[in-house]
């Protein structure tokens, strides 16, 4: 369990436990945090080794560095799996294989992070806008 701890980022605290792995959780023991409580679920994932995986903001609740470490680490180790990620951070999607933009409940744009940007779609005014550069016009349906 300790590699899929390191994996997300939650081996230090986890080990800082009084009894680590064996520390009991929960309401009348040590009470997690929301970002901690995410970690343990992500450590989780790793041992069950699935083929295909859906994670719905799966490190919302970690701090910026915390969240790119696990996603950079979860890579690796989900590497060759189907991974559908429902995600707001933008590097979560530039990082993924293809991305899929959804407005008002229905796809928009799908396609590499460059194919997007290249676009100039709503993906690439988002992009631009995190960026802090001007959003130049636009392309709609």
């Amino acid at each position: 369990m300790w590699p899929a701890l390191a994996a997300v980022g939650a081996e230090r605290w986890v080990r800082d436990l009084t009894g680590g792995l064996d520390a009991e959780m929960g309401a009348d023991a040590h009470r997690t945090d929301g970002s901690q409580a995410q970690q343990l679920a992500l450590a989780r994932v790793v041992p069950a080794d699935p083929h295909t995986l859906i994670l719905d903001e799966a490190t919302a609740l970690l701090d910026p560095a915390t969240a790119r470490h696990t996603e950079r680490t979860l890579a690796a180790v989900l590497e060759g799996r189907t991974v559908i990620a429902i995600a707001h951070r933008l590097h979560t999607a530039h990082d993924a294989d293809r991305v899929a933009v959804m407005q008002d409940g229905r796809l928009t744009e799908l396609g590499t992070h460059e194919e997007l940007v290249a676009v100039r779609g709503a993906y690439a005014a988002l992009w631009d806008s995190w960026h802090g550069e001007p959003a130049p016009e636009t392309v709609t349906d």
